[in-house]
C-alpha cells in the first residue's frame, strides 16, 4: 500500500514548516535507556500522586468548587487556589533562595 499524498490539501506555507528542536529532544525521553537531567522533566515516581488524588477528590466533592475548578479561566488560573498550596505539600526537599543574576 502506498502513502497518500496530502500536499494538495495543505497551504503552500506548510512546506516551510520545520520540526521543533524541543519536540525532537522530548522524543528521547520515551526511550527507556535515557536518563534526563533536563529541568522541568521530573522523575514521575516523585509525583505526589496520592496527595493530588486527595485534593482532587475534595474539590470535586463540592459542587461549587468542582464547577470553578473545571471551568475555563484566565491563564493565571483560579486566584483562590494559590493561597495555601505552597504550604499544604509540606517541607520542600530543597530550600528555595533568592538569587540575583
Amino acid at each position: 500500500m502506498s502513502a497518500v499524498d496530502w500536499s494538495h490539501v495543505f497551504a503552500t506555507r506548510s512546506e516551510r514548516m520545520r520540526a521543533s528542536e524541543i519536540r525532537e529532544l522530548l522524543k528521547l525521553l520515551d526511550q527507556p535507556d535515557i536518563i534526563s537531567f533536563a529541568g522541568g522533566i521530573p522523575d514521575p515516581s516523585l509525583f505526589p500522586v496520592e496527595a493530588i488524588r486527595r485534593a482532587q477528590d475534595e474539590i470535586l466533592a463540592d459542587r461549587m468548587l468542582a464547577g470553578q475548578a473545571l471551568q475555563y479561566s484566565v491563564s493565571e488560573g483560579y486566584t483562590g487556589s494559590g493561597a495555601g498550596s505552597s504550604t499544604s505539600w509540606g517541607k520542600p526537599a530543597f530550600p528555595a533562595r533568592s538569587t540575583t543574576c
